[in-house]
């Protein structure tokens, strides 16, 4: 009877957590990763926007790792995170962010070769309707450094189309 054989799931451990160039901690590709590639799950605690925002008011952290997934959601990094809440903002990314039922995707845009940081666009904006006239821009600058660098991690505004 021949033998059978079963196929080795490939290992989908590309990335490491290191120093970065951008800001502070970064994740860099541990070997190539192809363009379509689904890199690694954004991951944390998950809590309703109001009540992040009052956390932070009260604590007034250094450092927040937030993701927001709906209109009312938002995964905490900073609280059962994985490495993905180190990825840094690039205005001229390698990764972007999908969400599939409520869960939150990094997937490589292009090919990433090795040891090259991994960033997607934060494209930040007001966490409630109403609150972008209060928004102060010089806490959102942006050090990514690409030659596009819009000097800033806040989303551009959607410009009106004329006829």
């Amino acid at each position: 009877m021949p033998k059978s054989t079963v196929a080795k799931p490939q290992s989908r451990d590309f990335i490491r957590v290191g120093k970065s160039r951008i800001e502070g901690t970064g994740v860099f590709a541990k070997r190539k990763i192809p363009k379509g590639t689904r890199i690694i799950e954004y991951l944390g605690r998950r809590i309703p926007i109001g009540t992040l925002l009052v956390e932070i008011a009260a604590d007034k952290p250094i450092r927040t790792y937030s993701f927001r997934v709906n209109e009312t959601t938002m995964i905490d990094g900073t609280v059962g995170g994985n490495d993905a809440r180190f990825i840094n903002h690039s205005c001229e990314p390698n990764c972007e962010a999908y969400v599939f039922d409520d869960r939150v995707y990094i997937y490589a845009m292009r090919d990433i070769i090795r040891s090259e940081e991994l960033t997607f666009d934060y494209k930040l904006g007001p966490a409630l309707t109403g609150a972008e006239k209060k928004i102060d821009k010089s806490q959102f600058a942006c050090n990514c450094g690409s030659p596009g660098c819009r000097g800033t991690m806040l989303a551009m505004k959607q410009k009106r189309k004329t006829n």
